[in-house]
């Protein structure tokens, strides 16, 4: 079957450092037995852009089965088995000494969703394959020799900044409803206008959002991360409510809250905000939170970090009689000493969430004192009072709190006993 497709040959510096000897030599191997390769997906529009690629997926003419008979008895690659390989994708590990794992997948003509069965036919044209992938920049292929195919004009879409889905949207959405939040992430990181959206793109979500019920957690927590983590993160999240997928996503439904994520981005954006302290603006109360950490499965890190934001968002604020970090810097004095470190950081992401972005860069150059007495100083001081020394401590603590964290071990034994407190 015939097909068009434009071929644009790329500069060897553009890709060469990319084709390690595990690649070249799965490339070989594929090639020798008269199969079609090529680097397909995200890796090529990396690539288009000038970014390293984390990831090098590939694709190819050979079937499942002809895959796995090429490769047996080979001594060089392990297989390593998935249930990804139902959709055509073998994971191999290439390499002895230095090993690199890769994904290669049979060419796909089709996939049918029916809940949450999937069904897959497969193919051997590129072209079909290059249709049924979601967006037109992430149908791009590429060879060995550095030719990249554009089966549906990718290559124009990526220079204008264009987010255009292949053929049918809502057929394209149904087949993979991750597709959704892709969308919102690639937006995101192409466009240059945050309100460009295709209006038919967006009915389209409308209609296809309730399949999102049918995503993992996991999947749906590593979209939003990386749509928070991108640009224009406030307007796409504030956009993505607006499509009402908040309940599906196990995010509430406000209006209010909806506009302060939006406005608490645009406050701390240029401090890189955590996911999770964007995302406590849309939650009241502790039952949201704890609907949306079981609809997304969210890490322990990211959890406890939302749950610290949440209990301590209005509680703990700047003293304005004072260093306006004293209560601040007075609660990681009071914390215990193994959860310092953690609290340190999430007393800057609090910061960013409650808008003190002036104060960021002096949090983070403040190193936690420690308190320079303990039971032994006391002792070598002569103090075998009747009292404990857990007293004597206590009072002696409050006093170099409101010396700011000042007053040395000389200067506060000197204190216990001018003061009397050693002799009370």
């Amino acid at each position: 079957m015939s097909s068009f497709v434009r071929c644009y040959q790329l500069n060897s510096s553009d890709y060469k450092h990319l084709f390690s000897s595990q690649l070249i030599y799965l490339f070989s191997l594929f090639n020798e037995y008269d199969y079609t390769v090529r680097v397909v997906g995200g890796a090529v529009r990396d690539i288009l852009l000038g970014v390293t690629p984390h990831d090098i997926d590939l694709a190819t003419n050979a079937t499942k089965n002809e895959m796995l008979k090429l490769i047996q008895g080979d001594s060089n690659i392990e297989l390593v088995y998935t249930r990804a390989e139902h959709f055509g994708t073998l994971t191999l590990i290439v390499g002895t000494t230095i090993r690199k794992t890769f994904q290669v997948t049979t060419l796909k003509r089709s996939i049918t969703r029916h809940g949450k069965d999937v069904a897959v036919e497969f193919t051997d044209d590129w072209s079909i394959d290059a249709k049924q992938r979601d967006l037109s920049i992430n149908s791009l292929s590429m060879d060995e020799h550095g030719i990249v195919y554009d089966y549906l004009n990718g290559m124009d879409d990526l220079k204008m900044n264009r987010i255009r889905f292949n053929g049918n949207i809502s057929k394209r959405l149904e087949e993979n409803p991750i597709r959704i939040l892709r969308y919102f992430r690639f937006f995101g990181r192409l466009s240059t206008d945050p309100h460009a959206h295709d209006p038919d793109v967006l009915e389209a979500i409308q209609q296809c959002g309730i399949t999102l019920q049918d995503v993992p957690g996991e999947k749906i927590w590593i979209e939003l991360k990386l749509i928070i983590r991108g640009r224009f993160a406030g307007h796409i999240m504030r956009t993505i409510l607006e499509q009402r997928l908040g309940p599906i996503l196990g995010l509430p439904e406000s209006l209010v809250e909806m506009f302060e994520l939006e406005n608490r981005w645009l406050r701390c954006m240029n401090y890189q905000p955590e996911p999770m302290t964007l995302l406590v603006t849309l939650f009241n109360d502790q039952e949201e939170f704890d609907t949306f950490c079981k609809r997304a499965k969210c890490s322990s890190r990211h959890k406890n970090l939302g749950q610290f934001l949440l209990d301590y968002r209005y509680s703990l604020q700047p003293m304005r009689d004072r260093d306006l970090l004293y209560s601040y810097k007075e609660f990681l004095i009071n914390s215990h000493q193994n959860q310092q470190d953690i609290r340190h950081q999430y007393i800057i992401e609090l910061l960013k969430y409650q808008g003190y972005i002036y104060l960021i860069d002096e949090i983070k150059q403040w190193s936690i004192p420690k308190f320079p007495i303990d039971v032994w100083d006391l002792q070598q001081n002569g103090l075998m009072s009747s009292r404990s020394f857990s007293y004597f401590l206590r009072h002696l603590k409050e006093q170099w709190k409101s010396s700011h964290f000042q007053m040395t071990k000389e200067e506060l034994i000197q204190y216990g006993f001018q003061s009397g407190l050693f002799y009370s």
